[in-house]
């Protein structure tokens, strides 16, 4: 779409429409002081806890009892709001926040895939403000979890996947900066899931979804619980949670199924020796001749070729089958002191299906018995010689596609221990102290399309025999691929040649050949989290506003990551690329790290409040660092009320980051960057290289500051209005800019050295004839990134009348500035409104409750961004190139109605995405569509039943 951004009052409108809709998010949005009015005995006193009631501890702070709107604002998804929302997993669940929104960096499954870009199959995890999964900490009943077993690209992260949903009684989300209270690593805040509890009773759960669509992308869930209390002082607790889910592809629905731009490398290749045809077409199996079907033939630049639609193959969200549960113990040794356990398990069986591999520059064998006779002729003719065999002694080059998508499974355990005291000092102190392990184990398989790629070679060439000896008929270079002849023939040893037939769509091969080819790759990762934590809470003095309160505590933890791949996966000097167009990847790393806290709550005044925190962090390897925060709240009036927050933080590198080995990538050189890399010529097309990402043992810690801003209106009636001003500033990011790193390296920093000549694992450049030919990129601290914006939140909770009770809630987020610089010397991005950056957010919600009865609609709304698509997009589409684009807003509604049959037993219809909406076109994504900000699977159904007994 060719068009302007919206405006502002356009954007206002759609706001405006839903909330007179009452359309909006599950209540996801409402602040740790809002009761759902499923749960609330009466709507005056919804935020009135009983005298009897245990005293919480809100999220932000380590103190119980203090106000749940205070100086910093939150959020709760409680378990009415999951059930509501229909979601089948956490993840979905998590992606309905504004807060999570942005740039991708919020994953689910429908990223995921066999390629390094893609997200790692079967996990999933959580971003607040567009910062990064590692940039938000996240935490199990306010302790730390473990990791990932596979890091995305080199960044760890807590897989939301390995949590079962059903264990889950509700998700705290505080959006801004958090390390005084729960770690130097919370740069942009925390997401802490709370497990379920205290519960007396059976219950049974059952739930089956689908799309509308003529396609089956059906999921089932089953859930248990089962509670009970041994004696007066035991209780324990067993949930069981088990989920399945039918694969869903790109081809499944109309918008995605036909790439904007099919690969031109097919499974008809398309060939050219390099020498008589260097200044001539490439040759192609013809359609007349049998060959490429005649709608997949094309003439491009370089010649013929035959396209193929990666599309056709791509998942979108593909099959996911967990099962897992928790189970609890608690015993109170005394009055005053308890015993407390719990035991978490998921395990998770996926696979990710992403387009065929692309293999190019291949040398084949003139002699290879299988070339076609019309190809033959055409490249006689194309090359103007006379005879087919003036081509032997010399190899034809291929560049082609493997004719199956690459396709991995993965197998994960995750667990977690945590067994410790909580009780009474005195009357007014407290303390709780635990010992925590956890673990997450990881395997991936390769179920399809990865091709052992010097086998590849020696099977084009001849060089490999039926019974799987090898003669030397080709000298082959694996790095760039080549080959020089060398004579010798299986035949002349009494044997017979294995042979690769590239032709015919690659549909016929000899027996033995794809057992030659293909591989698992198998790949292994196990991390691991060894922590002791303890804290006291109480009361210190009394001042004339109230009592001084104070929480002290510290933390030690260990962790430890390995991350293995195949042996066969692996880079060396004379193989950067061993399975063809797949990347392995490698991290080892351990360490040690503890930490010391405190927080004081200061009632300064009858109307204002102060809340002071610091933590001293000291990590292994990367020094030690103190990051305070300081919040306020003043009440100048009781229906309106300001607050405040500052702080910093101090983020170690990830251990996927600090561990970091090889991770295979590829890059194409932007010569208008970099001209030094083109040979001093800046309108030259740079190189595409298969380049390599490599460690740094001297990385330093991200740095952090946030601060914040806001009122709370309350003017009665059971209306609440929010509005926050937040400021996140996140310095000495640890990545990769590859301009950056290339200008350095010329520069004099890195080695810059002849073709083939750079180890595996070293950083630095190879350069052939002026042009950068090959380069390992080193992670390293560069840049920043800067975010700031404002959420509004609206609660209106209607008195009850002859039609039920009405609550309507509303959560908006509207980014100002997403700056982002990849290195000091690199221009700043402004990301805000930009590709993968929506700048508004909004959702809300009518909720409707009349005795058994209970009813919810609910509207989502994504503005459009800046679109970012390649020339040669634009090319296929017949749109003119130098123009902008960009992706239209999005808006979808979602509807739950459910009855009470029993007491809290129900039968209830979820649908998500009522009114069918396909997600906007985005011309710079290979998938057609944004998987990150929209969903593609359009309107579907969910029918649950529970039952307690």
């Amino acid at each position: 779409m060719i068009t302007n951004t919206k405006s502002f009052t356009a954007r206002c409108g759609v706001f405006l429409a839903l909330l007179m809709a009452g359309s909006a998010t599950p209540a996801l949005a409402q602040t740790a002081s809002q009761t759902d009015e499923s749960t609330a005995p009466d709507t005056d006193q919804a935020d009135e806890p009983d005298a009897d009631d245990e005293i919480i501890t809100v999220i932000g702070t380590r103190i119980p009892g203090l106000p749940t709107d205070g100086p910093v604002p939150t959020e709760t998804i409680t378990r009415e709001d999951i059930i509501e929302s229909g979601a089948g997993t956490l993840i979905e669940v998590l992606e309905d926040l504004p807060v999570t929104t942005g740039g991708g960096q919020t994953f689910s499954t429908a990223t995921a895939g066999a390629l390094s870009s893609d997200t790692p199959v079967g996990a999933s995890a959580v971003s607040l403000r567009g910062l990064g999964a590692s940039a938000t900490l996240t935490l199990i009943n306010g302790r730390r979890a473990q990791i990932s077993a596979f890091a995305r690209g080199q960044e760890s992260f807590i897989d939301a996947s390995s949590i079962p949903l059903a264990a889950i009684e509700r998700v705290e989300v505080l959006p801004s900066g958090a390390s005084a209270i729960y770690g130097a690593d919370a740069v942009a805040g925390v997401v802490n899931y709370v497990l379920r509890s205290d519960f007396e009773g059976i219950e049974l759960s059952g739930s089956y979804g689908n799309s509308t669509a003529d396609t089956d992308e059906g999921r089932f869930n089953l859930t248990g619980v089962v509670g009970t209390r041994l004696g007066e002082r035991n209780s324990v607790m067993l949930v069981v949670d088990y989920f399945k889910r039918n694969p869903f592809f790109l081809r499944d629905r109309a918008i995605s199924a036909n790439s904007f731009r099919p690969s031109q490398q097919g499974f008809y290749p398309s060939f050219n020796d390099l020498f008589f045809l260097v200044d001539a077409n490439d040759q192609t199996e013809e359609p007349q001749d049998g060959g490429c079907p005649a709608d997949d033939f094309g003439v491009g630049n370089l010649g013929e070729f035959c396209e193929v639609n990666t599309n056709a193959f791509v998942s979108a969200k593909d099959r996911l089958e967990t099962i897992g549960g928790l189970f609890t113990h608690q015993f109170e040794i005394s009055d005053s002191l308890t015993w407390y356990n719990d035991v978490l398990y998921q395990h998770v069986e996926s696979r990710g299906i992403s387009s065929p591999a692309n293999f190019s520059r291949t040398p084949v064998d003139p002699e290879n018995p299988f070339w076609p006779a019309a190809l033959q002729q055409d490249i006689v003719d194309e090359g103007g010689v006379g005879d087919f065999s003036d081509f032997f002694g010399f190899p034809i080059f291929a560049w082609g596609k493997i004719p199956e998508p690459r396709a991995v499974e993965i197998s994960s355990d995750s667990y977690r221990i945590t067994s410790g005291f909580k009780g009474d000092i005195s009357d007014d102190w407290q303390f709780d102290v635990a010992f925590l392990f956890g673990g997450n184990d990881r395997v991936q398989r390769g179920l399809s399309g990865l091709y052992l790629s010097e086998n590849f070679y020696d099977l084009n060439l001849g060089n490999i025999c039926t019974d799987g000896t090898r003669v030397e008929r080709w000298d082959v270079d694996p790095e760039r691929p080549d080959a020089d002849f060398v004579g010798d023939t299986c035949e002349g040893v009494g044997k017979t040649t294995l042979w690769y037939n590239p032709f015919g769509g690659q549909a016929t091969q000899e027996d033995g050949v794809l057992d030659l080819l293909e591989t698992q790759a198998e790949r292994t990762g196990k991390s691991r989290l060894y922590a002791v934590d303890g804290f006291v809470n109480g009361n210190l003095f009394e001042m004339p506003a109230g009592m001084v309160k104070v929480a002290l505590g510290g933390e030690f933890r260990r962790e430890t990551l390995n991350d293995t791949p195949s042996g066969v996966a692996v880079a060396r000097a004379n193989n950067p690329e061993p399975i063809l167009g797949f990347s392995s990847t490698s991290a080892e790393a351990s360490r040690n790290s503890w930490s010391a806290f405190g927080e004081l709550y200061i009632p300064l005044a009858d109307t204002l409040d102060v809340q002071i925190a610091g933590r001293f962090d000291d990590f292994q390897g990367f020094g030690s660092d103190f990051n305070p925060k300081i919040a306020a709240r003043w009440q100048p009036l009781e229906w309106l009320a300001l607050r405040g927050n500052y702080s910093t933080s101090f983020r170690a590198p990830s251990l996927a980051q600090s561990g970091a080995g090889v991770l295979l990538s590829s890059y194409r050189v932007d010569c208008e960057a970099t001209p030094g890399a083109c040979d001093g010529d800046a309108t030259e097309d740079g190189e595409a290289l298969l380049s390599e990402d490599v460690g740094n043992p001297a990385l330093g810690a991200e740095n952090a500051r946030s601060f914040g801003g806001g009122i709370v209106i309350q003017p009665g009636n059971g209306i609440e209005l929010l509005v926050d001003y937040w400021n996140i500033r996140h310095e000495d990011l640890v990545g990769i800019d590859e301009d950056d790193f290339i200008r350095r390296a010329l520069g004099g920093e890195f080695p810059v050295v002849g073709p083939g000549e750079l180890p595996t694992g070293t950083a630095g450049l190879e350069v052939t004839g002026g042009f950068v030919t090959d380069a390992h990129f080193q992670i390293t601290n560069l840049g920043f990134q800067k975010t700031d914006g404002i959420d509004f939140v609206y609660t209106h909770r209607f008195a009850d009348g002859p039609a039920g009770r009405f609550t309507l809630t509303a959560d908006v987020t509207h980014i100002f500035n997403f700056e982002r610089q990849g290195s000091p010397a690199s221009p700043v991005e402004q990301l805000a409104g930009d590709y993968l950056y929506p700048d508004w957010i909004a959702s809300s919600r009518l909720r409707w409750r009349k005795g058994d009865w209970r009813a919810s609609v609910a509207g989502f709304y994504t503005s459009g961004y800046r679109d970012d698509p390649s020339d040669r997009t634009l090319e296929a589409l017949g749109l003119p190139t130098g123009e902008d684009y960009f992706v239209d807003d999005h808006v979808t509604f979602d509807l739950s109605v459910s009855y009470d049959f029993a007491r809290d037993s129900y039968i209830q219809l979820a649908v998500r995405n009522i009114f069918d909406a396909d997600p906007p076109r985005v011309l710079g994504s290979s998938s057609n569509v944004d998987l990150y900000n929209h969903d593609l699977i359009g309107r579907y159904a969910t029918v649950r039943v529970t039952k307690r007994f």
